[in-house]
């Protein structure tokens, strides 16, 4: 199984890395051809949907037609709510070490002040659940429609590659662009017809109060199409003299029911001991439109933990549905498979294989 996942991957991989992304699912915006900032609320993708987005959710991605009439989720003229509900059962598949353990993986509330229209608006993003209350994101946006951008000013999540769900995948654990890794700083952004530029200056500290005068500089690039796009990012984080760097290339292609997706990065920085070490993370998608409300996907994902060390590579890989019975109702099963060479190198990750069943709310 892990060979032919393997070689599936791989090919997705090769045929991928030539988007920007929606709430952590990026094969959407891929699908339609569409930008990030057309769905949701926050310019870069993630957390609450536009009106847009949420008509979409109710309409197109269900798997049949439920009479489904749009709720507004505005509380009055100039205020509107949104939210995110995750909850997962996972079974490792070990011989020696059997587990099962059900988690809420997310719970978001999310809070839209349009404090001048088409001008100001300012933007929440609560996490209640795991590890209590806490704001993801928050932050000011001025729009400024005569060049087709914006400034954000606050705490957000840094603009780069895909802002796929899964905190699990390299591209994002290993980069350190997760969902649990927000930035306070100042962000700049143009989206000129079918071109995105983003370039933000954070503390550089994952959210945590500043104590250095060293300062994070990201910046990404993208050129949408209707069948394809194309990307680039690049970030220097600069720590106490130290400097990391991540370099990396990411995009999507679709025709017909299938999309493809996938980023590459290379990561250079100091290790726990303090030796300068060079990575590379990868990462690609597939996806097929089964029918409507029934995506099947697979992935594949890798990790060179070291490019002047042999043997030290891993690798995740998922393979499962997405089902959409009826509007902002989705459920999900997927086949995890882990594979570190060797073994005894490996770190926080679970070594089993996995099944995880997923149940997600949203609005």
């Amino acid at each position: 199984m892990l060979q032919a996942i393997r070689w599936v991957g791989l090919v997705a991989a090769v045929l991928a890395p030539v988007s920007v992304a929606a709430e952590s699912e990026p094969y959407l915006a891929v699908r339609l051809g569409l930008k990030c900032s057309s769905c949701h609320v926050n310019r870069t993708g993630g957390g609450m949907r536009n009106d847009f987005g949420a008509v979409f959710a109710g309409t197109n991605l269900p798997s049949r037609n439920t009479g489904f009439q749009f709720q507004n989720r505005a509380l009055n003229d100039w205020l509107k709510m949104g939210g995110n509900f995750r909850i997962a059962g996972t079974a490792n598949l070990s011989d020696a070490t059997p587990q099962t353990a059900l988690d809420i993986n997310r719970a978001n509330l999310y809070l839209e002040a349009k404090l001048i229209e088409g001008k100001l608006t300012l933007y929440v993003d609560e996490t209640l659940a795991p590890g209590g209350a806490n704001s993801r994101e928050f932050f000011a946006l001025l729009e400024v429609p005569s060049i087709t951008g914006y400034v954000k000013a606050g705490t957000f999540f840094l603009p780069s590659g895909l802002r796929i769900l899964d905190d699990r995948e390299f591209i994002r654990r290993e980069t350190g662009f997760t969902m649990l890794a927000p930035d306070q700083g100042i962000e700049l952004g143009l989206e000129p017809g079918p071109f995105s530029v983003v370039v933000a200056l954070t503390n550089g500290n994952s959210g945590a109060a500043e104590n250095n005068s060293g300062k994070r500089v990201t910046g990404t690039a993208a050129w949408v199409q209707r069948r394809f796009r194309l990307g680039a990012s690049a970030s220097r984080n600069t720590q106490s003299g130290m400097n990391t760097d991540v370099v990396g290339g990411f995009g999507g292609l679709s025709f017909g029911r299938v999309s493809l997706l996938g980023e590459v990065d290379f990561v250079s920085g100091a290790s726990a001991e303090g030796a300068n070490v060079d990575q590379v993370v990868a990462y690609g998608e597939g996806n097929v439109l089964v029918r409507q409300g029934i995506n099947a996907k697979i992935t594949y994902g890798f990790h060179d933990r070291n490019v002047d060390r042999a043997e030290d590579e891993r690798i995740r890989a998922r393979l499962g549905l997405e089902v959409f019975p009826f509007p902002y109702f989705q459920l999900s099963g997927f086949y995890v498979v882990r594979d570190d060479i060797p073994a005894s190198l490996s770190l926080a990750l679970p070594q089993q294989d996995q099944v995880i069943l997923e149940l997600h709310l949203f609005f």
